[in-house]
């Protein structure tokens, strides 16, 4: 595994039993959305360190004021979790479930800035 864990300490972090963590490896099971989330969260930070919170989405993506008003993200100044916010707007879109979010979130220029490499979805 590209984070250096095992079964075990994946499941521990995530809360999770190690026979869950091996029935998403072995595609017998799917992470649910909020397991999947903390997984790509995992991911990022593994890859970017103390520099993705660095990372705004506003500024990379132009957002104009009243976009950067009505969008979770900017209001928090979590610009590098603006894919894991339910219930920001982006891109005009008010987006509130995972599912929704996600295939937005995978064409999205900044979201693939945060991972430096294939994003897992």
């Amino acid at each position: 595994m590209e984070l250096g864990l095992s079964q075990a300490a994946l499941a521990d972090l995530l809360g999770v039993s190690p026979r869950t963590v091996q029935s998403w490896e072995q595609g017998w099971r799917r992470p649910s959305d909020a397991l999947e989330k903390s997984l790509l969260l995992l991911v990022m930070a593994w890859r970017q360190g103390d520099k993705l919170v660095s990372q705004v989405c506003w500024e990379v993506l132009a957002c104009s004021d009243d976009e950067r008003e009505r969008c979770l993200a900017y209001r928090s100044r979590q610009g590098h979790l603006c894919w894991f916010l339910t219930g920001n707007i982006c891109r005009g879109r008010h987006l509130r479930r995972w599912r929704d979010k996600k295939s937005l979130c995978a064409e999205c220029a900044f979201f693939r800035t945060l991972f430096q490499g294939d994003v897992p979805l």
